[in-house]
């Protein structure tokens, strides 16, 4: 397109002759004071000189001590604002340069983490099922109806995240993903932040999570033929309706709890508190949400 290659062109042109601009007036105000700086250095080899002179003087009793010339005050030069502002700049430019980045820096990161949504309490889904990439976020409003603002942000969150489990296909980006993934996964095993997983058995057992991970679901829903030592069946309520996606197989999906203990990142305590938490949400939730 000639109109774009000639504004890009123009756009080039006027860099360059900015840039032309300000190299001058670097230039000008380098030579400026190199010529300052030389013509101070003259003006002190001339007053040692004299003072020499004067002092050889007084010592063959030529002259007097009060014929000695008294130095004058030199002239204090009064600046104009432009020049003081270009001294200053010239002197502290890369000190101001520093710190204006650090103070964009630390804005960028106040403003991310107050526009933030954090979650009170977040789960994980890791079955493998593309379809819920996009539908995790259906779940949130209902999830977040029995959820306490436990972190005093003056919003009640809870909020669902899928990360898949497995990669058939074997290119580099896959690989590349599935090892991201994984990697995530083991930080939130770790980390006794995410209470909550919807996963079948093969998922767990590709984790190697099915033994003395999850709490035993029927000590929690001991009448309940839908509690088992995994978790809880999520086909005997209406997740898949809720996250609007009915060619879900939800027949070997599981609703678990983990087990409180001291993770890598977090005390047994702590992690107790988290599991009261999420306990309420999923009972809550299995009240209001499980089918006749």
């Amino acid at each position: 397109d000639p109109m774009k290659h000639d504004l890009l062109d123009e756009i080039e042109s006027n860099k360059k002759k900015q840039r032309s601009e300000e190299l001058h007036r670097d230039s000008e105000e380098s030579l400026r004071r190199a010529r300052e700086d030389d013509a101070a250095r003259r003006s002190y080899e001339q007053r040692l000189r004299r003072q020499k002179l004067e002092l050889m003087k007084l010592k063959q009793g030529q002259i007097e001590e009060d014929e000695i010339e008294q130095e004058k005050e030199p002239e204090k030069r009064e600046y104009t604002f432009r020049e003081k502002v270009s001294n200053f700049f010239y002197h502290y430019k890369f000190h101001v340069i520093a710190i204006s980045v650090v103070v964009l820096f630390v804005g960028f990161l106040t403003v991310d983490y107050l526009r933030t949504v954090r979650p009170d309490i977040q789960a994980m889904f890791i079955a493998d099922d593309y379809g819920m990439t996009y539908r995790c976020e259906n779940i949130t409003e209902c999830w977040s109806s029995y959820t306490p603002d436990l972190n005093h942000d003056r919003k009640n969150v809870a909020r669902l995240y899928y990360i898949p489990t497995n990669y058939t296909d074997t290119d580099a980006a896959s690989m590349y993903m599935a090892q991201a993934d994984r990697t995530k996964l083991i930080g939130e095993f770790q980390s006794g932040e995410t209470i909550i997983i919807i996963g079948n058995k093969q998922a767990y057992d590709m984790l190697g999570v099915t033994e003395g991970v999850f709490v035993d679901m029927r000590e929690i829903f001991p009448d309940d033929p839908n509690a088992e030592e995994l978790g809880y069946r999520l086909a005997a309520t209406d997740f898949k309706e809720l996250v609007d996606y009915p060619e879900m197989d939800d027949s070997q999906l599981y609703i678990s709890l983990r087990k409180p203990v001291k993770t890598f990142g977090m005390s047994e305590e702590a992690m107790e508190k988290n599991y009261n938490d999420a306990l309420a949400l999923v009972k809550a939730y299995i009240a209001d949400h499980r089918k006749a």
